[in-house]
């Protein structure tokens, strides 16, 4: 007789955690122009990058403003349910965030709570202390776990990402991917290295170095050196490689110089940064649209005649 029960077989638990698997580095955000200087005190001080020689910082979980109802920032999930294995006799439902930061370290972590009772205002562990030699977290630990979402919560002056650290002026730290300043050092460093070498392309030919200036939208002097046009090029490329690159491997890097050339021989007029026309008068529009005026098929007549006198202009020169 053929048996048909069936063996019931228990579904293995899926075990979460709230740590993460990852080192981050909470470094000071270098010195910008533009907040070169902090009141320190009531008094204006330069920063070193930042911060000064023996000053630390440290940072709570700041309040909610009046028109979110006050009271201490809520940065633990207290909704979400996680198995946590280490955890699963005394909460086989699972915890929720703020449940296992409790249990990890035996106290009440409430925001609501008095002042006087509150963690967040009275346990040294809330607070988290930091010099201009920066800190190290490592997110499965989970103090340092915490610290990170301490430092996290002051929106206005620690950077989520070295990416951002510039975005507001009031950003003292920055949180980084440990290794990502090393990183983003290299990729800077190939960059600068690729743009130099563009660079001694460019300027191993004066008209390389005529034609990029004149992409540029900009008028050759009459009494020019070779010295001026390798100035004027390494300016460019030290305000920003990046688009100094972009600019020399743009599709319509020729097209560019072309219109330029059209408007030092008289042929297309530049009212302003905006806007060309024909030397007839007829409107042709911003550098794009006119770069594509010349390059429709129809009016290659139009083109013609002014290279015509693009040539004519450059053999009076002669």
């Amino acid at each position: 007789m053929e048996n048909d029960s069936k063996v019931m077989t228990k579904e293995p638990i899926i075990y979460g955690t709230f740590g993460q698997d990852r080192v981050v580095d909470v470094k000071p955000v270098e010195s910008n122009g533009k907040w070169s200087t902090l009141l320190v005190k009531g008094q204006e001080m330069k920063k070193e990058p930042h911060l000064y020689a023996k000053v630390k910082r440290s940072f709570q979980v700041p309040l909610n403003s009046e028109s979110k109802g006050g009271g201490i920032k809520i940065i633990l999930d207290d909704i979400n349910r996680v198995l946590i294995k280490k955890y699963i006799v005394s909460h086989p439902e699972g915890m929720t965030e703020q449940e296992f930061f409790e249990k990890e370290l035996n106290i009440n972590l409430n925001p609501a709570l008095p002042k006087d009772t509150n963690f967040w205002r009275t346990d040294k562990r809330g607070r988290v202390t930091i010099t201009k030699k920066g800190l190290t977290l490592n997110l499965n630990v989970t103090m340092d776990l915490l610290r990170y979402k301490i430092l996290l919560s002051n929106r206005m002056l620690v950077a989520p990402s070295y990416e951002d650290r510039l975005l507001k002026a009031t950003f003292e730290f920055m949180i980084v991917e440990q290794g990502r300043i090393t990183s983003k050092r290299v990729e800077e460093a190939s960059l600068k290295a690729n743009a130099f070498s563009k660079y001694a392309e460019v300027t191993s030919s004066k008209d390389a170095m005529i034609g990029f200036i004149k992409s540029l939208g900009r008028v050759i002097p009459i009494k020019h050196t070779d010295d001026w046009l390798k100035g004027e090029i390494l300016t460019v490329l030290e305000n920003d490689p990046a688009t100094f690159l972009a600019m020399l491997n743009d599709p319509l890097y020729k097209a560019r110089i072309f219109v330029q050339e059209a408007v030092d021989a008289g042929a297309i007029k530049k009212m302003n940064d905006k806007r060309y026309i024909l030397d007839g008068g007829a409107e042709l529009g911003d550098l794009n649209s006119t770069i594509s005026y010349l390059s429709d098929p129809e009016r290659q007549e139009v083109k013609a005649r002014i290279k015509a006198k693009i040539e004519m202009a450059n053999a009076n020169k002669k």
